[in-house]
Parts: structure tokens; C-alpha cells; sequence
């Protein structure tokens, strides 16, 4: 039952999923962050991040498991997670550019896009030497996007989520420690990489 219930934690916060968690969640309890989308664009904006960011990245991964380039979808071996993590990089490189040149959005938001992609080049770097946890930097990641946001505009009502993902952050955490998919040290790196890559880009630069 525990081992479930960690498989599912892991499956529904999966890190390419972050992306389109924030900026619904941006949406909803600090819209002044995202615009110029107004209520009749959040859904396609919302979907077009999905896809983009999650649904072609995942079939990038089938695609890999079926020509046997991994061995599993959960990429426990580390030297399997390079060639996936590089191709996910690219993916999100491109939905910046997308989002910077074809798509009217703020600049906040185009400095999140960056950052996201800038922590998934970092986890794919790291990883030729060392297994880092992307569960971890991706939600460590949303937390710190939603604290330096927290601080830089006032109007929010950023701090019951905070509070809320900070706890699931943990729970992430636990969930990959369960399952023996990384040890503390990983997690531990994968958690301080994306909160202070994330934190840092809203703080220093919006």
C-alpha cells in the first residue's frame, strides 16, 4: 500500500508536469504575475504548456523505451537518464523561445520558462557524473518560484500555497527515498539546485 501511494506521488507531481501546476497556480492567487493573459487565454495557455512541456517530452521518453534505449520509464540507471534528460532540455529550450518570440507573455514568466530550463540542463550536466533527483529540483523548483514571487509582488495570495507545497516538496522527497530511487544525498543536492536556481531568477532578475 505505502509502495503505491509513493509510485503515485511520483507519477502525479512528476517534474515535467511542474510547469503547467505554476503557472495554474499563478493563475489563480497572483494573476498580476502572468500577465497579459487575461481569463479567455488561461486555457489555452495552459494547454499549449502542457503539451509542450509534458506530453511531447513524454512521448520523446516512449519513444526511447521502445527503440530499447532505456530499459524502464522511471530511468533508475543513471547513464539511461542522460540522452532523456538532454532531449528534455531541448524541448524546453524551444518552449522558451516559443513563449518569447511567437506568444505574448510577461517577462516573469518567460524568466520562469528560462530558469525551468536552465535547472533541466543542470540535472542532465550533473548527471554524466552523479545521480541527482529531478523529482526533487522540480519541486523544490515550484517552491522556490512561488517564494521569490511571494517577495518581489506584494499582491499575491502566494502563502497558503507556499505553505502547502513546501509540505508536498517533502512528501516528494520522502516518496523517492521510499521507493529507493535515490538516497538522501541525491535528494538533498536535487533540492537545493532547483530552489536556488528558481529563487535566484525571480529574485535577482524580475
Amino acid at each position: 500500500m505505502q509502495k503505491r501511494l509513493a509510485n503515485l506521488v511520483s507519477y502525479v507531481f512528476h517534474p515535467l508536469l511542474m510547469a503547467t501546476g505554476l503557472v495554474a497556480i499563478l493563475y489563480y492567487f497572483a494573476p498580476s504575475v502572468i500577465q497579459p493573459i487575461s481569463e479567455a487565454s488561461i486555457i489555452p495557455i495552459l494547454l499549449m504548456v502542457f503539451i509542450l512541456t509534458y506530453i511531447i517530452p513524454l512521448i520523446s521518453i516512449g519513444m526511447l523505451k521502445l527503440t530499447s534505449s532505456i530499459s524502464s520509464f522511471k530511468l533508475s540507471n543513471r547513464k539511461e537518464r542522460l540522452m532523456p534528460f538532454f532531449f528534455v532540455t531541448i524541448y524546453y529550450a524551444l518552449t522558451t523561445y516559443l513563449f518569447a518570440n511567437k506568444v505574448v507573455l510577461g517577462r516573469t514568466l518567460i524568466i520562469i520558462f528560462l530558469a525551468i530550463t536552465a535547472i533541466i540542463f543542470l540535472v542532465a550536466v550533473i548527471t554524466i557524473f552523479y545521480k541527482i533527483s529531478a523529482h526533487s529540483a522540480g519541486a523544490w523548483g515550484l517552491v522556490g518560484f512561488l517564494l521569490g514571487l511571494y517577495f518581489k509582488y506584494p499582491d499575491n495570495h502566494l502563502y497558503y500555497p507556499i505553505m502547502a507545497f513546501i509540505v508536498l516538496a517533502g512528501i516528494i522527497n520522502s516518496s523517492r527515498l521510499y521507493l529507493n530511487e535515490h538516497d538522501l544525498e541525491e535528494t538533498f543536492w536535487g533540492s537545493i539546485l532547483g530552489f536556488s536556481i528558481s529563487f535566484g531568477a525571480i529574485y535577482l532578475l524580475t
